[in-house]
């Protein structure tokens, strides 16, 4: 065995040594233990939370998100079938208000041609009235001509009613 210069061999333990380092040992052990650990230990819990946390709240964030999406589609769909209502509606207002102008046409029109058919035949009326006279003069001249004779009011009035009565 290999002696030390000081007198002693080398692997034998020297107790005051010992003793020394496991004082030393035991005070590093009770700070470590009573304050360095539980520090070490809540900065720990505290990003575990705060980790864990934020994937809860990275999960509520996209619920919410999941959520208001469904309600923008459904407002959109919403939205949607009022305009196709609205635009129903509105075809069919107009084309109501296009029956409705097209019927006044209609009748206005109508009642535009009976009015000028009633007019028509006033003044037909009103005409042949007037020309009936002059008629009866021209046609007893063109009779007198025609027999180099003159044509008295009877003998008119018998060749006049001889025509009509012949079958057309």
């Amino acid at each position: 065995m290999t002696l030390a210069s000081g007198g002693y061999f080398v692997l034998s333990p020297i107790w005051h040594e010992i003793v020394i380092g496991m004082i030393a040992f035991g005070a590093l052990y009770l700070v470590m233990s009573r304050v360095l650990i539980p520090r070490l230990e809540k900065v720990y819990a505290e990003r575990h939370d705060r980790i864990e946390g934020g994937f809860e709240r990275a999960e509520q964030a996209r619920a919410e998100a999941h959520r208001v999406q469904a309600e923008y589609r459904a407002r959109i769909g919403e939205a949607r079938e009022e305009a196709t209502r609205i635009r129903d509606a509105a075809r069919e207002e107009g084309q109501r208000r296009s029956d409705e102008v097209l019927a006044n046409a209609r009748e206005e029109a109508a009642r535009l041609v009976a009015e000028g058919r009633e007019e028509l035949a006033a003044q037909r009326s009103a005409v042949s009235s007037d020309l009936q006279p002059d008629v009866a003069r021209l046609s007893r001249r063109l009779a007198g001509r025609l027999l180099g004779r003159e044509v008295g009011d009877d003998e008119y009035r018998q060749t006049v009613d001889d025509y009509l009565a012949q079958p057309v």
